[in-house]
Parts: C-alpha cells; structure tokens; sequence
C-alpha cells in the first residue's frame, strides 16, 4: 500500500470517528430536546384540581382550559433542571382590554420574590466581612432609629432576624399605592406617617430576634433601610449593582415608576371578578418587601446561579459557601427569605409572591438541581398555580404538591338540614344553600351551582374550585353564618332565611 493511500485511508478513518462522535452528540441533544418537549406537554395537558374524591382518580386537565376557568388573563413559567433553565413558556394576555399577548420577556411583580433578591445582596455584603448578621441591629442603623424600648424588655434585633422573619416583628402587609398618589419616603413608611397607608413597622416591646417564627413585610422594610446605611446606595440601586447586572437580568427592576422601557411590557394585575386592576397596578415603595418587577426566566437565572454556586458550578453573586448557606434551612421553616420543608434529598424551598392584581410562587430542589417560577397577573393565580404545580410535580417526580385524597362523609338528613337557607354576603351578593342526596349545592349570585362535601359535622368542601366553607352557630346552638375559604381569599355570610 503506497504513502498517498495510507493517507486517504487515515482521513477517512478520522473523519468517521468524527461523524460517530458528532452522531452521538446529535443523538443525545434529540433526547433531552424530546424529554423536555415531554415534560411541557405533560405540564400543559396534566394541571389536576388541588382535591379529589376518595375512590376516584385525579383528572388531568389543560392548561388552556382552566385559565379562563379561573379569569386568569396572562401565565408564565419557567422550569430548571440540572441547575439550569430548561425550558421557558408563556400563555394568555397582558391584559385582556389590549389583548396584548404574554412573552417570555413580559414583567410580572414578583411580591416576595423581592426578599430573595434582598436575602443575597445582604449576604454579599456579609461575605466581604461588612455586615454581621447575628449583630444587634441598633448601632447599624443611622438614617432610622429603633424607637426606645419599653423598660426591661427585650429588643435585640439582628440582621438575621430580619432575614429569616424570626425577629418578633409585625406581620402587617403592605397594601401598594395608585399610580395617580404621592408615595411616601422609605422613613415614613417605617414610623408608619402619612402619606404612608401602614402602621409603624415597629411597636415597643417586641422580643429577642431568637423568637418563634412570623411572616414579617416589616422586618425586610427594616433590612432595606439597613442596606442602604450601611452601604451608602438606595437598596434599588444596590440590588442592581449586585444581582442584577452580574447575571444580565435585564427584564428585572425596583425603579419606581416603570421606565418608558418597561411599561409596555408590563402586565396588567386583574381582580378576582377578572377585571384589569385599578391604573393597571399599584405601586410598592417597600422594595425590598414586594417592590419586584421581574420575569420568570429572569428569576430563574437567579436561582439557577444560587444553585451553581452551591455545586461549584462557578455562580456570580455568591461564593460557594455563602450560597450553601443562603440554600439551608435557618429558623423554624424559614430560610433567607423563603420557606423550608421537606427532607433530605427532598427537602425544598418555596415562595408565594401577592400583590393587587398579581399572584406568583416558586419552589426549588436543591438536591435535584431543579427549580420552578410561574407567575400571573391576577388575584386568582394561586388556585390556577396549585394545579400547575400538581401537573409539575408528577413530570419532575416531586413528593409535594400532589392533589389531596377527601373522604366524603355522610351525614344525618336532620344535620344537613341546618344549613339549608339563604347567605347575605351583601345585599346584591347571597348564597342559597339547598341539600341533595349526601351532599349540599350552594349557588352564589348570578354563578354555576357548585357541590360542597362533607368532611366534618359543619365543615364542607368543593373540589372545583377548591373551596372550603364552615357553618358557624350562635350561643342558642342555631346556624346563623357561614366562612368560606379559598386558598388566600376568606369570605363571610350571615344567614337571612
């Protein structure tokens, strides 16, 4: 065999090993393409109501369904796997008068996810030795002072406290302002003075930092004036320093008012009556409490980096160390910023998000190195969320958020019989209560009757929605009201008949 066949013979031989490599590569860049695919249509096609009958099988459902079975106009998620986005979706309208449509790229407010964005930029701070979290609070602050304390009590406030909602703090929740009223300064909000619409964020008295754990807006209004004493930068700013601009988050923001940028692609919060908020939404000086603008993918990259950190993946905003310590659990259920439950390899953190108009949640598994963030732009996303999280759960292989398994008690005709009658929510709003074989039917105003369960002797449920209602019963032992319950919304009624 001559030189210049040897030659060919060795090209070819190369070049097949490279096809073979190269049919390798494609073949398995096609499996995880069709994986994914997979678990978006299983997500898309497989939302499961939060409840259902003992004996019976959840039914699967779509998610273009169920929007408008909710009047939520606008959804967006965003689903990580292997610490890193995996696939991205938006559905619906920004606003159901423009019909503009939601893009991967539209701004939601993020409510709670502010804390998170909050909960790293002070932990950076830590980490360069400038802020110690377990000091007392007090002698940090300058441009706002704790007021004094009662005689002997107990006020020592820390860094962390405040972080991890553990330092006895009040669980007030701030409403937002109109776009068309003055906001108050950061300082007025903390005393609690006009044109501030809360009450002082701190009251004499109040207990050790080491105290039980309470959901505290107060505590991270606190944290954003700490931030900004101790870095000499409004808590926006830094924040932008810190988190947003290091990881390209280019669609998240604190900037009050929205930018001319930002405003069109903004969605508009609806009400529970399906309507477009008020100005289309409020605004939330309390930045660091709910003041968040941003998307799904652009909270996930946050989350995706937290997690590469974490790994030694090589994160941006935190050493590995300081994002291991951000992803443990600290207090009681809580950590930086969100909620702890679960064990070990199934131990996950969550985080509902609530504002006028907006609902938001995500959840996060360390271990499996996934993640997810869905938000909407209505008062009635989390009902909507719980289902999609049922669908996400079973693609993922995730132990919680499974739909709940309810007996159905049947009780006594004479029992039953008590409840029978009309429900004065208001005079334009009442509730006829009437029974059929084991359970009730309650039809609300100008609605679909709806079946109500019984799982106690007066507490009942419905499975869609997932609402639950309890009979209440004066002092002669006769029914004369009614509660209802539906995921974040309490509704009374007095019985009239």
């Amino acid at each position: 065999m001559n030189r210049t066949m040897r030659t060919h013979l060795g090209l070819l031989k190369n070049s097949i090993g490279v096809f073979i490599v190269a049919g390798f590569l494609l073949t398995g860049c096609d499996a995880r393409k069709a994986q994914t695919q997979k678990r978006i249509d299983a997500v898309e096609k497989g939302l499961m109501r939060a409840v259902f009958l003992k004996g019976l099988k959840p039914e699967k459902m779509a998610l273009a369904e169920r929007m408008p079975f909710y009047k939520v106009p606008g959804v967006s998620i965003a689903v990580l796997d292997k610490n890193k986005i995996e696939w991205v979706r938006a559905y619906g309208v920004q606003d159901i008068l423009t019909r503009r449509p939601v893009t991967k790229d539209t701004l939601f407010q993020g409510g709670a996810f502010s804390q998170m964005i909050a909960a790293a930029a002070a932990l950076q701070w830590a980490e360069k030795g400038k802020l110690d979290l377990q000091s007392d609070l007090g002698p940090l602050l300058r441009s706002w002072r704790l007021p004094p304390a009662e005689s002997g009590a107990n006020i020592k406030i820390t860094p962390f406290g405040l972080l991890t909602h553990s330092g006895g703090l009040s669980d007030q929740v701030f409403a937002g302002y109109a776009q068309d009223v003055p906001l108050p300064t950061l300082i007025q909000i903390l005393d609690g003075e006009k044109p501030a619409n809360n009450g002082p964020v701190w009251t004499p008295g109040r207990r050790s930092s080491v105290s039980q754990t309470r959901y505290s807006e107060s505590g991270y209004v606190i944290l954003e004036q700490l931030l900004a004493d101790v870095t000499g930068k409004p808590f926006p700013a830094y924040a932008s320093e810190t988190v947003f601009k290091p990881l390209g988050l280019t669609h998240s923001t604190f900037a009050l008012p929205l930018s001319d940028e930002d405003r069109p692609r903004a969605a508009s919060g609806h009400l529970r009556d399906g309507q477009p908020a008020k100005g289309q939404w409020n605004n939330y000086p309390e930045a660091a409490a709910k003041g968040l603008w941003t998307t799904p993918s652009d909270f996930a990259s946050f989350l995706a980096d937290l997690l590469q950190a974490a790994t030694d993946e090589g994160g941006k905003i935190l050493a590995p160390a300081t994002a291991r310590h951000m992803l443990s659990p600290q207090v009681e259920g809580y950590g930086f910023g969100f909620m702890v439950d679960g064990r070990d390899d199934d131990i996950h953190f969550s985080l509902l998000g609530k504002t006028n108009g907006y609902a938001c949640s995500m959840t996060v598994y360390p271990a499996k190195g996934q993640a997810a963030v869905i938000m909407t732009n209505s008062d009635n996303g989390f009902v909507l969320i719980r289902e999609i999280m049922c669908a996400l759960a079973e693609a993922y292989d995730w132990p919680q958020y499974q739909p709940e398994e309810k007996p159905v008690l049947r009780l006594d005709p004479a029992t039953t019989g008590l409840y029978i009658g009309r429900y004065e929510v208001h005079p334009n709003y009442v509730l006829d209560v009437t029974a059929e074989d084991y359970y009730l039917v309650i039809r609300p105003t100008d609605q679909a009757p709806t079946k109500f369960y019984a799982e106690g002797q007066t507490l009942f449920y419905a499975t869609d929605p997932y609402i639950r209602i309890q009979f209440m019963k004066n002092k002669q032992g006769l029914v004369d009201s009614l509660v209802l319950w539906q995921q974040d919304f309490e509704l009374e009624a007095k019985k009239i008949r």
